[in-house]
């Protein structure tokens, strides 16, 4: 079988991933005016005798595949209508505007909506050394916390009575 046509069935659900381990000698793939949804899986890739490839009209979400660049045969392409996002890879944008249409987040050539360029930013954190020299308890500060603790052993044994709220 070189030609598969499954248009306009009302198939739904995902596409294997493995797809082209089933239909490795594949030329012609129809999928359209169905309810595929998931992604777009990028095992269509290795589907090296692939001329022609439409999955319009269906429920595809996430992006287009990079690896679709694999395939060096592809001369018919459409996704139109879908829910797909993100820009479209650099080897598809050959393919014209009106086979990515109605994908309401997909950007970039050949559509006229370009792509918000996402800023990455980093944080790298070192972690801090916090150097603490004990210096010697000066003569004032040990009297002052010996009279401190000596008026309050005095008030708290002969006055308890003051401390009880």
């Amino acid at each position: 079988m070189t030609s598969l046509d499954l248009s306009g069935n009302k198939l739904s659900g995902p596409l294997p991933e493995n797809i082209s381990d089933q239909l490795s000698y594949i030329t012609n793939l129809d999928l359209s005016n169905n309810s595929f949804s998931g992604e777009i899986p990028a095992g269509i890739a290795n589907m090296t005798y692939l001329n022609t490839l439409f999955l319009h009209y269906n429920q595809f979400d996430g992006r287009i595949p990079a690896q679709l660049s694999n395939l060096s045969r592809l001369v018919s392409f459409s996704v139109a209508d879908n829910s797909l996002s993100g820009p479209v890879p650099d080897s598809l944008q050959g393919f014209p505007s009106a086979n990515f249409t109605g994908n309401p987040r997909l950007c970039g050539p050949p559509l006229d909506k370009k792509c918000k360029k996402r800023f990455r930013v980093r944080i790298h954190i070192r972690p801090i050394r916090i150097h603490v020299k004990l210096r010697r308890i000066n003569d004032a500060s040990s009297i002052g916390a010996a009279a401190g603790f000596v008026v309050g052993f005095v008030v708290a044994f002969y006055f308890p009575q003051v401390l009880i709220l």
